[in-house]
């Protein structure tokens, strides 16, 4: 099973997004921050990714944030699609490197088990030439 790259920060408020609009029975007033934001979820790997619900002039809307750039959306769709995207470029360095990783450690115990079954060969051929020295020698 793999594992999410990224982290709901409140999984009730991340199924409402997901299944209908805020209401004034969700009670999310309270929870903006000082600059009018919820964060909903963020990236595992540390790029400052973010999906967050923001005021507007217009109400409510999602706020996709990585580094510099921030995008806004007013549908949850589309603002979930950009943030999907923007982890895939994220964690596109993390997989190519867990990749090569695990193809490196294969090839180190490839090599290695070549080396121990040389050892192996060598050590047999000398007791082989062993045996033949003291036969020789009787």
């Amino acid at each position: 099973m793999q594992k999410n790259k990224y982290r709901i920060h409140s999984n009730t408020l991340f199924e409402i997004a997901q299944s209908r609009s805020f209401t004034d029975k969700d009670n999310i007033e309270e929870r903006f921050d000082e600059e009018g934001k919820i964060k909903l979820v963020s990236d595992r790997a540390g790029a400052d990714l973010s999906l967050s619900i923001i005021k507007t002039e217009d109400g409510l809307a999602y706020s996709v944030k990585w580094d510099d750039s921030e995008e806004v959306f007013r549908g949850w769709n589309m603002a979930w699609e950009e943030f999907i995207w923007c982890l895939g470029v994220v964690n596109k360095p993390i997989e190519e490197a867990a990749k090569k990783a695990a193809e490196e450690a294969k090839r180190r115990a490839a090599e290695e088990a070549v080396a121990a079954a040389e050892a192996e060969e060598a050590g047999q051929t000398e007791q082989q030439e062993e045996i033949t020295t003291e036969e020789t020698a009787q």
